[in-house]
């Protein structure tokens, strides 16, 4: 049966009298029939949602149906809401393994009417973790734009109350939200509200907030996607692991994901293939946060300097990050030699510096 999925919700909704999740689902199953064609039945549910609901719907404008929750005591947003449409569609560059993952939880997603009506559960948890800056809010936001869902990530000034039971409270606020409303609710920073449960230093009620969490994520089953990310894996309680059936481990990005976001980032700059191989292997264990802060700065040097970008000023910016002070050209040369002779070959250096290959010899052999 196709869009089972949304159906499913539909009647969740209507068992509940959740007239916001069944609004919610119909709006989402009148644009799944637009999108394959179904024209005429689309235009059935509209009339529908149009007649009979305008009543009873009356006083739930679209604000009211969207507006995130907010924490009781700061009435502050508990989350952010952002729409597929305002998420620049731009190519996300992973790791070989973790590439394989996110299109293996694509690909169920896109079938999710014949998992159902198999009697499996979609797959809908995912767990982002590794160092910071390698990208795990840009994936929930790649997701959220491959879905078409909306992105709804968690704020931890609105979601953690100085009064405990209020945190709980926004917990279950926030995953009632993802129950009506079909979206991707991405928890970043997952270890503040999913640490160890035996933390001999933690309260008693930090520990019934953990299970709160766990009920919540178990209560989700079909409809919302649930992300959550943290740079700090160790914190949280085993329990919490068995929740996301796609751990994704973003470490920091292999010689050829450095090379495709470097390629991206300085396409507006003239610098050949064998250049930005160079530059691509220069910053191993550089995340693509610290890779993107490297061709800006190196972008915003060349704008003041009023000169044009070229291979050296990577290499410049390099020594710089390193604390490597050298103002004399040939010294700079023999240094990069000693430091990786294979990086930097003769070859590599009279590129690098615009000399010829003889002159590059020349200064390498006057150590010899």
């Amino acid at each position: 049966m196709e869009y089972s999925a949304e159906i499913l919700k539909i009647v969740e909704g209507c068992m509940k009298m959740d007239k916001i999740k069944v609004l919610n689902y119909t709006q989402l199953l009148i644009k799944k029939l637009k999108e394959t064609g179904e024209i005429k039945l689309a235009e059935k549910f509209e009339k529908i949602i149009a007649s009979k609901n305008e009543a009873n719907l009356k006083s739930l404008n679209m604000q009211t149906i969207y507006k995130v929750p907010v924490d009781s005591e700061s009435r502050l947003p508990i989350a952010d809401r952002l729409e597929p449409s305002e998420i620049e569609d731009i190519p996300v560059f992973l790791n070989k393994e973790c590439n394989v993952e996110i299109e293996k939880f694509l690909e169920y997603y896109n079938n999710r009417n014949q998992i159902i009506n198999n009697g499996i559960n979609l797959p809908n948890t995912l767990i982002f973790f590794g160092p910071p800056g390698c990208g795990k809010s840009k994936l929930a936001e790649y997701i959220s734009k491959k879905t078409e869902l909306p992105l709804i990530t968690t704020r931890l000034d609105g979601l953690i109350s100085s009064y405990l039971g209020s945190t709980a409270k926004n917990i279950r606020a926030i995953f009632n939200y993802a129950q009506s409303v079909p979206c991707v609710l991405f928890l970043d920073e997952f270890d503040a509200i999913a640490k160890v449960r035996d933390d001999k230093n933690e309260l008693g009620e930090l520990k019934r907030i953990v299970n709160s969490l766990l009920q919540n994520i178990d209560s989700i089953q079909n409809g919302s996607i649930i992300i959550a990310a943290t740079n700090h894996e160790k914190l949280l309680d085993p329990a919490v692991w068995r929740r996301f059936m796609f751990k994704i481990n973003l470490e920091k990005p292999e010689y050829e994901v450095r090379f495709n976001i470097i390629k991206k980032l300085v396409s507006n700059i003239d610098l050949k293939k064998e250049e930005i191989d160079i530059i691509a292997q220069l910053y191993d264990g550089f995340t693509g946060a610290d890779l993107e802060q490297v061709c800006n700065k190196v972008k915003m040097d060349a704008i003041i300097e009023k000169k044009e970008i070229r291979i050296i000023n990577f290499v410049d910016y390099y020594l710089r990050y390193k604390h490597i002070v050298i103002d004399n050209q040939k010294e700079k040369i023999k240094y990069l030699n000693k430091m990786n002779n294979k990086l930097f070959s003769g070859t590599n250096l009279a590129q690098i510096f615009n000399y010829s290959k003889p002159y590059i010899s020349q200064i390498l052999k006057e150590d010899r």
